[in-house]
């Protein structure tokens, strides 16, 4: 027998293909609410109320006749019924497939968006006659709809686009206030070849927009607006979906799971925050969050959010939230150079990314209020989950967050669970033993998965019970659920080989949150094969968790007490392991970042020690993707190595750390590492080392717009390089004096210092002495001197001309700006625009947004001054786009130049 139920169109249910009549009227809309909401409870009062049209007779009356119409509709659907009672009210019990609406939902999840659609007969329930439906269930669904189509429509403008325009055109008469029709329009317009009409469509919805909402296009339509300029092929917007998989073993938590959806339900057209914790560690938060965030992610078609923000970690500080909102604006496809630097910005961006969309974020194991508050995006279509062990009551009275307390399982549902894993059979036979097991674990679910693993080898239960007993005999508490999970964990640890324990230990020694198989074996001085077969046996034992990437996690419960077990190994031993795990991530890190900057010299550095394993890194890809993977680990090495006084290696480290974390964007987490490398470089009294993060510190420094303390930076970097007598970093230094004091308007003292300082560079440097050139060059025509600045700057090229270009994209697009500036000055506009396009194709090369925005306008403006006011229009109204995608306050100034000096 094959049941389906279709509510996307025309209400139908259907028995073997053949269509069972639904009775009209009270019937009818009962079980359309019902399906609207599949396998949820509605509360009887709500489906008066939905039934009656809210207009229900006296609640006594009407509960007796629901009861009728309820009973009417079960004869009327016969094997097709699917109406069940319960103590809180009716449901619609349909299973996997069988209702259009919940088939639509995943198919969207998936990204199946031509297939779900495919499901849509018609407008929801159109034959259904209620004005509550209508007005309260409906419109979410068929916003569903429309998210859908523009997913669709996103991906097919990666083909053929000609046969979209008429569509399109259609869809934004439909709906004229949805943004993304209309960006998709220019774009498949632009891709068909008509790139004139594309503009034409910007404008119209531009006026659109500004006469009728007085706002200004939307983040979508500047986009679509900026790569028909670019003449830019479209590409399809990205889904995030980062939710891990739900525990595969999660039993249970009926009562949370209905009071989070109740949470939802209740609060149509808001956006939602639930804490979903009070709870303590182990007792089963994150496996609750995920199993609910999967039951519910189709209502959410623009994707999943998620991350752990390492709240309780003992080994490393909580994520930046800055950090955070960064990585989760790249997962939503935002260009890495598109980002802004400074974290209000990025919160500005993130929120605003977010504002147009249906996302459920889930932020897992939050410290407090202030990490998860800056991730609370606005708009209502958003659902954010957040667990912590707090109770992050600030949420609650500041953000409306719905509290849920998850208390530790009781007796039955932790034997159901226990059942789920090792079978009902077993539980049958030794019922006594499964109820010690039971208590032993305190109803933790942690402790309960760690008792079925090793339930799992076929041991007797009650000889599993016996020694769990005695592992507890000394516990001062035996009734606290943190002695109960510590006393499960030892007892686990013992069944496993000498070998797997050992290395359980010294992953104690790890400062997290995951690790691959080359530094466990470093840790542990084992060739790698014996790693992984420890390793294995540890995740069998759920004492350690496989992720993908061939890496390994566990609880933070379980870090805890490995670290805590770390803490009691000899001095001699537990040394040799940290020396053996940092040579593992020094040397790689070191061989990595020899590629991406080949220029940096080092001191002598001993090799690692034996047997630490280095990963190969052959070439750029490879050390990309070693950063990519061990990022958020580098940082907790560094505060390892400070702690075990390997103050030589971690300020090394922390600088390795630079350039990465500044390409990130992470400037909180850069100069909070970069502190502490100069800490360590300081306590060794290392010059050379102290010159070289005071100097990456003052560069943090100059993109927060921190000008005063990175010009203490550079000061002090200026000592240790005179006490170093290096030309070449001398120069460095002194330029980068210049810029702070550039940026602040000071241009006299700009050229002050470069004259002043002027270091004697080597033949040999080459690149510095063109770079030094330039910034000279630069400072004179900023104070006047326009011949002497054009002068040096075209030494400069001259210099960088036998250079490869492509690794100094910044200082030669920054000197042909420069030469542009000087000649526009001397009213040579034919030269200066040759130079200004040179710095756009090179900005635009290297996606260096800021720059090429800039350069559009000096290119704009040169254009001006050579006649031009068309070329000129065009390249403000391509840096117009930029200013306005990157939020930049120079956008109004563009845009009333091309206003005032354009119009032709």
């Amino acid at each position: 027998m094959i049941v389906e139920y279709r509510v996307l169109g025309p209400l139908e249910v259907l028995l073997d293909g053949e269509q069972v009549d639904v009775p009209a009227g009270r019937g009818r809309v009962l079980l359309a609410t019902l399906l609207l909401r599949p396998n949820e409870f509605v509360p009887v009062d709500e489906l008066v109320d939905r039934v009656w049209d809210g207009h229900p007779p006296a609640i006594d009356r009407a509960r007796q006749t629901l009861q009728m119409v309820v009973a009417r509709l079960r004869q009327s659907l016969g094997a097709a019924n699917c109406v069940r009672t319960g103590t809180r009210g009716y449901t619609a019990e349909v299973h996997d497939g069988q209702l259009d609406l919940t088939r639509f939902r995943r198919l969207t999840e998936q990204g199946a968006y031509r297939e779900a659609l495919a499901l849509w007969r018609g407008p929801v329930l159109a034959d259904v006659q209620s004005d509550s439906l209508r007005r309260d269930d409906v419109p979410p669904i068929e916003h569903e709809r429309i998210v859908a189509l523009e997913r669709r429509i996103d991906a097919d403008l990666a083909g053929v686009t000609d046969v979209l325009v008429p569509e399109l055109r259609s869809l934004v008469r439909q709906h004229p206030d949805r943004e993304t029709f209309w960006a998709q329009l220019m774009l498949a317009l632009n891709q068909a070849g008509q790139q004139a009409e594309a503009l034409a469509v910007y404008q119209e919805v531009r006026a659109r927009l500004a006469d009728e909402l007085g706002v200004d296009p939307g983040a979508r339509l500047r986009e679509a607006h900026a790569r028909v300029l670019a003449g830019e092929v479209p590409a399809a917007a990205e889904v995030p979906r980062q939710l891990p998989p739900a525990h595969p073993h999660f039993v249970g938590r009926e009562q949370e799971l209905e009071t989070l959806t109740e949470m939802l339900r209740t609060r149509p057209g808001e956006p939602v925050v639930i804490s979903a914790l009070n709870g303590i560690g182990g007792v089963g938060k994150t496996a609750l969050a995920l199993q609910w965030a999967h039951q519910v992610a189709g209502r959410f078609p623009d994707g999943q959010l998620h991350v752990n923000l390492r709240g309780f970690d003992l080994d490393a500080d909580p994520l930046d939230p800055f950090a955070v909102a960064r990585d989760f604006l790249l997962a939503l496809g935002v260009p890495e150079g598109d980002l802004p630097s400074a974290g209000p910005a990025l919160i500005a961006e993130y929120r605003s990314a977010l504002a147009g969309r249906r996302l459920l974020v889930l932020l897992d194991n939050a410290r407090d209020v202030d990490q998860v508050r800056p991730l609370l995006p606005g708009g209502a279509g958003n659902l954010v989950l957040v667990t912590s062990r707090n109770r992050l009551s600030g949420l609650v009275v500041r953000e409306g967050a719905r509290p849920l307390a998850v208390e530790v399982l009781d007796d039955h549902a932790a034997t159901v669970l226990l059942t789920a894993r090792i079978g009902a059979d077993r539980v049958a036979a030794e019922p006594q033993a499964v109820a010690r097991l039971v208590e032993r674990c305190a109803g933790l679910p942690l402790a309960l998965g760690i008792v079925a693993a090793r339930a799992a080898y076929g041991d007797l239960l009650t000889t599993l019970a016996d020694e769990l007993e005695r592992e507890r005999l000394d516990a001062l508490d035996i009734e606290d659920p943190a002695t109960a999970v510590r006393a499960v964990f030892s007892w686990s640890l013992r069944s496993v080989s000498e070998t797997a324990a050992e290395l359980f230990v010294l992953l104690g020694l790890h400062p997290g949150p995951d690790f691959g198989v080359e530094v466990a074996a470093s840790l542990a001085g084992l060739p790698a094969a014996r790693t992984r077969k420890a390793l294995t046996e540890l995740v069998g034992g759920s004492l350690l968790t496989a992720v993908p990437g061939g890496r390994y996690t566990r609880h933070d419960l379980l870090r805890d007490y490995a670290a805590e077990r770390a803490g009691e190994l000899p001095a001699g031993p537990r040394a040799e392991a940290l020396s053996r795990m940092f040579g593992h991530y020094l040397h790689t890190t070191l061989a990595a970042h020899a590629i991406l900057e080949p220029l940096v010299k080092w001191t002598p550095l001993v090799s690692p020690p034996e047997p630490a394993v280095s990963v190969p890194i052959a070439d750029r890809s490879a050390a990309t993707a070693w950063y990519d993977a061990e990022f958020q680990v580098l940082r907790g090495v560094v505060s390892s190595m400070v702690a075990a006084g390997e103050d030589d290696l971690a300020w090394r480290m922390g600088y390795m750390l630079h350039l990465d974390l500044f390409n990130r964007g992470r400037l909180g987490e850069a100069e909070a590492t970069e502190l502490v490398a100069l800490g360590a470089a300081t306590r060794r009294d290392d010059v050379f080392a102290m010159a070289r993060l005071h100097r990456s510190l003052a560069g943090v420094l100059i993109a927060r717009s921190d000008f005063a303390r990175a010009e203490e930076q550079l000061s002090a970097a200026l000592r240790c390089e005179e006490l170093l007598n290096r030309p070449e970093g001398l120069s460095i230094v002194v330029r980068g004096l210049a810029y702070v004091r550039e940026l602040q308007g000071r241009d006299a003292e700009a050229l002050e210092v470069l004259l002043t300082l002027l270091p004697t560079l080597a033949e040999r440097h080459v690149v510095e002495q063109a770079t030094y050139q330039a910034a000279l060059g630069r400072a004179y025509h900023r104070v006047g001197q326009d011949e002497r600045g054009l002068e040096l700057c075209r030494q400069a090229d001259a210099l960088f001309s036998g250079q490869d270009r492509s690794a100094l994209a910044d200082p030669v697009t920054k000197n042909r700006r420069t030469i542009g500036d000087i000649l526009l000055k001397l009213d040579r506009p034919a030269e200066a625009i040759h130079h200004y396009e040179v710095a756009v194709e090179m900005s635009r090369t290297v996606r260096d947004l800021p720059y090429l925005a800039a350069s559009l306008v000096e290119l704009g403006t040169a254009h001006l001054a050579a006649g031009d006011r068309t070329s000129a229009r065009a390249a403000f109204s391509e840096a117009l786009s930029v200013y306005e995608d990157l939020g930049d306050e120079k956008a109004a100034s563009v845009r009333e130049r091309i206003s005032s000096e354009t119009n032709v």
